[in-house]
Order: C-alpha cells, then sequence, then structure tokens
C-alpha cells in the first residue's frame, strides 16, 4: 500500500505521518530531514519553504510503499 493510501495519512499536515514504518531506508532518512527542516520553520519567521517542504512529502507519499 502507497502511503497516501493509509487512513493515517493527512496530505494538509504530512509531517505528522510516521513515516518510520514506510519500506525504504533512504526515503526513511529523507523524510526524517523534511519534517526537522518543517519543524524548524515553524518555529522562526522563515515560513516560506514550509508548504513546498509539505508538497514534497505528499510526493513521496505517491511513491513510498509501507
Amino acid at each position: 500500500m502507497k502511503v497516501n493510501e493509509c487512513n493515517e495519512f493527512n496530505p494538509e499536515f504530512p509531517e505528522t505521518f510516521n513515516w518510520g514504518i514506510i519500506d525504504s531506508i533512504i526515503l526513511t532518512n529523507v523524510t526524517d530531514d523534511i519534517i526537522l527542516q518543517i519543524k524548524h520553520d515553524l518555529h522562526t519567521l522563515d515560513r516560506n519553504l514550509t508548504p513546498g517542504l509539505r508538497q514534497a512529502l505528499c510526493i513521496i507519499s505517491r511513491h513510498a510503499i509501507i
């Protein structure tokens, strides 16, 4: 099953999904880096990148398999 087909996946807040369950170490590491960047950006005044980073997670969700 793809991540975007999972009931727990929320495309508005994809960083809340448990990306550790996907079947790819490389994608898990990439999603972890993106999530850390989202959290950092949300705690600073520079939130311009957050929508793009969330979109990147949504793109990964269409390809990553659980």
